[in-house]
């Protein structure tokens, strides 16, 4: 009969660990599926973020390039107008000194 006894305790000893085992096991998958969650959620949270940014970036594009577009015509008239005074005064000189240079 301790031999019985020997089985029994034996048995018990190797049920409670796997037991103990199958528990932690249940445990880490539902930690698991809890971080997984979070995870989604703060993958939300940042694509949303991303998407705000991204429209701030174009909006911003979209002014920089008015304002290139601006001050790139202010810069080509600024250039026309000095062009044309100096052309007109090539021609005053000219005129000035007509044909006695010839």
């Amino acid at each position: 009969m301790s031999d019985g006894k020997e089985v029994a305790g034996r048995a018990g000893k190797t049920w409670l660990p796997s037991a103990k085992k199958f528990g932690e096991f249940v445990l880490a998958v539902f930690q698991m599926q809890r971080s997984l969650e979070a995870l989604k959620s703060q993958n939300k949270q940042l694509q949303d973020e991303v998407s705000r940014l991204q429209r701030q970036v174009d909006e911003q594009a979209g002014q920089l390039k008015s304002i290139q577009s601006f001050v790139q015509t202010a810069v080509y008239e600024h250039v026309d107008r000095r062009a044309e005074r100096a052309a007109m005064a090539v021609m005053q000189q000219f005129i000035r000194v007509g044909p006695e240079a010839e």
